[in-house]
């Protein structure tokens, strides 16, 4: 990882070409998110380098790396203070203007003009938003503070750089999840089938068998349920996702990690999956889920 390097203009884009050679070739984007931080201190070079993402409003710490070896360390630290982004902060404007910016914070400045300054003692940093899909997910802060020039214009041009490098990454790699996840769930609604398929070969059988009739095919009081066809006009997009993810038995935990979001906002979905199917638990939600997507396929 980075070591004890001198700013090299020169170097600085070869560093950042290899970075992203390194990232092309990572799986997960959670893991991605994970080493982001120590590649690109290692690019810029730089001191401390923290990645965050925008939640609700707020600014997340979500990895963090410091040439000390503390990152994990700093980067729970500062999850468990969230910034408000607003305007004037540093953070807010550049989440207005989409830019990536170079900052010396005075001995009169706010704290609040700049996110994290009580727990990182900012002097001079460099912000830069990333970019994803359209909108701001997240930022990259970095400085300099020992062995070196502290950041520059040059240190903010390659850390914007560096912002677009990991967006356009971290793209592909939730389509990649995305696509095999999709491909996973093709499978089990082909055994789903198959199984369904076994059961009606077996015939009716006596009248005492359809005894069952006051209940759907999983066991369960014939509710009501949302028609076929509309189960994505009833789920928001994420809750579609979390909802894929808990019908793979995925623990809130999974799902954070998977869709790096907290482990409260996926609380917060699953309550609202569970009252828009109504749903009594999880079992239940997962099995009008996969009935509500056979329908929507025309094999229901």
């Amino acid at each position: 990882m980075a070591g004890a390097v001198s700013p090299s203009p020169e170097g600085a884009g070869a560093r950042l070409l290899a970075v992203l050679a390194r990232w092309a070739e990572v799986g997960p984007a959670g893991e991605l998110l994970r080493r982001a931080p120590g590649d690109v201190a290692e690019a810029l070079p730089a001191d401390r380098v923290i990645l965050s993402a925008v939640e609700h409003g707020e600014l997340r710490a979500l990895s963090a790396w410091t040439r000390d070896g503390d990152g994990d360390a700093l980067a729970a630290t500062l999850a468990a203070a969230p910034v408000v982004l607003e305007y004037p902060s540093a953070e807010g404007d550049a989440l207005r203007r989409r830019v990536a910016q170079l900052q010396a914070r005075g001995p009169d400045d706010a704290l609040a003009r700049h996110a994290w300054a009580a727990e990182m003692g900012w002097e001079r940093y460099v912000l830069a938003p990333v970019v994803v899909q359209g909108r701001v997910g997240g930022f990259l802060h970095a400085d300099r503070r020992a062995d070196g020039a502290p950041v520059d214009e040059r240190t903010r041009e390659d850390l914007a750089a560096a912002a677009l490098a990991l967006a356009l990454v971290f793209e592909r790699a939730v389509l990649r999840q995305r696509l095999r996840r999709q491909q996973r769930e093709m499978a089990q609604v082909a055994r789903w089938v198959g199984d369904r398929s076994s059961q009606l070969s077996e015939g009716v059988g006596s009248l005492g068998e359809r005894s069952d009739l006051a209940t759907d095919e999983a066991g369960e009081p014939a509710t009501p349920a949302p028609p076929g066809g509309a189960l994505r006009d009833l789920l928001t997009r994420r809750e579609v996702e979390v909802l894929q993810l808990m019908s793979r038995g995925a623990s809130n935990g999974d799902i954070a990690r998977e869709l790096v979001v907290s482990e409260g906002t996926v609380k917060f979905h699953v309550k609202n999956i569970l009252r828009k199917l109504r749903a009594s638990n999880r079992a239940q939600a997962t099995s009008r889920y996969l009935r509500l997507t056979m329908r929507e396929r025309g094999e229901g």
